[in-house]
This record gives C-alpha cells, sequence and structure tokens, in this order.
C-alpha cells in the first residue's frame, strides 16, 4: 500500500507543479507542460506562444520561475526548455483559455464557442468538440457543446489520440467551465480502412501504359513519316513542272 500512495503523491505534486505553470504563464499563450524526471535533475518542458516573455529579459524571468520550482516544490535541479507552439488552435489547452477570456469579456457563450471552432477546424483538426457548462443565459446552469469533424469519445484511441485541455471563466453570473477536445490532423486510427491494389492489377495497368506509350510513338513516326512522303511529292511535283516549263520554252525558241 506504500507503493500506490507514493506514486499518487507523486502525480499530485506533478499536478500542482503543472497548474503554478498554467497561472504563472497565462500571460504567454501557455499550451502543455511536460514534467520529467531525469538522472540529473528535473526536466520542464513548456509550449508557449511568446517564449520571449518567459525568458525574459537577459533570462530573469526565467531564472526566477526556476528558483520558485526550486523552493516552493522542491525539484531537484529544475531545468526549463521552452517550445514555441507553430500552431496554437491545434493546442486545446490555449483555446480552452481563450473561449474562457472571450466569455469574461462579455461575449455571447455561441459566439465564443462556434468562432474557436471555426479556428480549430480551419487549422486543419480531423474533429473537435466544446463543452461549456454553467450560468450562461440565467440563475440555472446549464451545458452546450459544440462539435464538428471526427472524435472519438472512448477506448484506446480516445486516450491515445484526442488531446484535452481545460479552463474556467469567472464572468459577474458565476463560474463557467470550458473543455475543449482536438483530435490533431493526420490522425490515423485503427479502424480506418486502406484500400491496396492487387499485384496483377497494377501489372495490367503498367502493361497498358506501356503499350499506349508505345500506340503513342508509333503514331508519331509513322505521321512523319507521311509528312515526310508528302514534303518528296511535292518537291518531285515542282521538279517536273521546271522540266515542263523549260522544255516548252525550248520549243518556242525553236519555233522561232
Amino acid at each position: 500500500m506504500a507503493l500506490e500512495r507514493k506514486f499518487i503523491e507523486d502525480n499530485i505534486h506533478r499536478f500542482e507543479v503543472v497548474e503554478f505553470l498554467h497561472r504563472e504563464l497565462e500571460k504567454t499563450g501557455c499550451g502543455e507542460v511536460e514534467v520529467q524526471r531525469t538522472p540529473i535533475g528535473t526536466r520542464v518542458v513548456v509550449w508557449v506562444q511568446r517564449p520571449g516573455l518567459v525568458i525574459g529579459r537577459k533570462g530573469q524571468a526565467i531564472r526566477k520561475l526556476t528558483a520558485i520550482l526550486k523552493s516552493k516544490f522542491g525539484l531537484d535541479n529544475p531545468q526549463i526548455e521552452v517550445q514555441e507552439l507553430e500552431v496554437p488552435e491545434l493546442n486545446p489547452q490555449v483555446m480552452a483559455r481563450s473561449i474562457a477570456a472571450a466569455l469574461e469579456r462579455g461575449t455571447h457563450f455561441r459566439k465564443a464557442g462556434y468562432t474557436a471552432l471555426h479556428r480549430i477546424m480551419d487549422a486543419g483538426a480531423r474533429g473537435a468538440e466544446i463543452t461549456i457548462s454553467g450560468k450562461l443565459t440565467g440563475e440555472r446552469a446549464k451545458t452546450v457543446k459544440f462539435v464538428d469533424g471526427y472524435l472519438k469519445h472512448c477506448g484506446e484511441p480516445a486516450m491515445q489520440f484526442v488531446k484535452v485541455g481545460y479552463a474556467i471563466a469567472s464572468p459577474k453570473p458565476g463560474v463557467i467551465g470550458v473543455k475543449v477536445k482536438i483530435m490533431p490532423p493526420g490522425t490515423r486510427l485503427p479502424d480506418d480502412v486502406v484500400y491496396r491494389e492487387e499485384p496483377e492489377k497494377k501489372e495490367a495497368q503498367q502493361e497498358a501504359g506501356q503499350s499506349e506509350v508505345e500506340g503513342a510513338e508509333s503514331g508519331e513516326a509513322q505521321q512523319a513519316e507521311q509528312a515526310a512522303e508528302a514534303v518528296s511529292e511535292k518537291t518531285e511535283q515542282g521538279a517536273d513542272a521546271e522540266e515542263r516549263v523549260e522544255v516548252k520554252q525550248d520549243g518556242d525558241s525553236k519555233g522561232e
């Protein structure tokens, strides 16, 4: 039982570190945070939209953040690695935070949800689902979902391929929760069907293609031969006409 308790404590500690980094790096567009233990210390990888804000001027911000992780959370020799998000629209955490910020500014929940959904799908996602729950239109809380594309909801494919992000908005009526699920582009699922051509058909198609090419080449050769024969006939006819003219001129001269 002590071993299970140790695993639970480690996961809780890791979750606290991730939540702290999300709060501290909220203005930088923080997406994912990964905490790994290595033989030389703790490696923390952060994916953000604006890496310059995380590093700070001459590295002051990142050194301060490293000191906090070491003193407050007791991480052994933490090393923070900053990565830039190439496509923020495909990161569920970034999109969830964007929707929550729009709700806090007073944007209608349907407009915020559909706008984010269109951005995700335009970025090339295979499927997406946005869930907004809380006091949206009145005193009674309700849940609204915005779905587009193809998305797995259960089983190993859902755990392996679907990315999930959470965020909380705090407008005046009450707290609103935002949950975003995204299936990235190019995801190949176990039930995807791939059609393969049989070798015999491929060989037949290749032979047909070669015969067509040979036929086209022979046709072009025949056309060239016919054109050459036509030119030679024209030249022969021209020579005969010239000889006739010369013979006629000789006859006329003799008659005179």
